[in-house]
């Protein structure tokens, strides 16, 4: 939906261009652009995802198929009878999670420096947890307002790219060339992304 990361009136507040101007197909662009280029799929909302299962690897890392990671809900190892993991026993990231040491004692808290582990089996791990950003950062709006005004400036020196709906995010250094080559707005765009924004965040909790 348009004008999800970032208003009109925010957009022509921070350029020299018309709200009135401004048309809903470039914000849809630009949102799809950058959910892309971040690797989320949910930006200014949340949804949840109920019972994701996973093949366990035998590493201490579990990486979600709908990031980013809101919060977990729950987190069960076992297909029969799964045993609940208490949140305690685990650190959350924006993109993963990472199974933790769980000392009972100070001697043992002292001692211990090993992660558990997933034990190693087919759709043995389930999951549910909320997706999504509620809140769209600031560097997000920002980064959303500077692409629109990039869209709208170059419509009026003769016309609005319209490759940019299926000019992916992520390219390789030759593929970056030949869309320098070929289409500047989409280049530019690319080039805004990846000055301001990071494809991984902080952990979370």
């Amino acid at each position: 939906m348009a004008w999800t990361y970032v208003s009109k009136a925010v957009v022509a507040a921070l350029h020299t261009v018309s709200a009135a101007t401004l048309q809903d197909e470039w914000s849809t662009w630009a949102e799809a652009l950058i959910a892309e280029f971040m690797g989320y799929n949910t930006i200014g909302t949340t949804e949840t995802v109920t019972d994701e299962a996973h093949n366990g690897d035998g590493t201490s890392l579990l990486y979600v198929k709908y990031p980013p990671i809101s919060s977990v809900t729950t987190l069960s190892i076992g297909t029969v009878s799964p045993s609940a993991v208490s949140s305690s026993s685990y650190k959350v990231f924006s993109d993963h999670i990472e199974l933790l040491n769980s000392p009972t004692t100070e001697l043992s808290m002292a001692m211990s420096n090993q992660s558990f582990f997933f034990p190693v089996g087919v759709q043995n791990i389930t999951i549910t947890y909320v997706s999504g950003l509620a809140t769209v950062p600031a560097i997000v709006q920002f980064t959303a307002a500077e692409m629109i005004a990039e869209i709208s400036k170059y419509s009026q020196r003769g016309g609005a790219d319209g490759s940019i709906k299926y000019t992916g995010a992520r390219t390789t250094l030759g593929e970056e060339q030949g869309v320098a080559a070929r289409r500047g707005l989409s280049a530019t765009l690319q080039s805004i992304m990846k000055n301001n924004l990071r494809r991984r965040v902080a952990p979370l909790g």
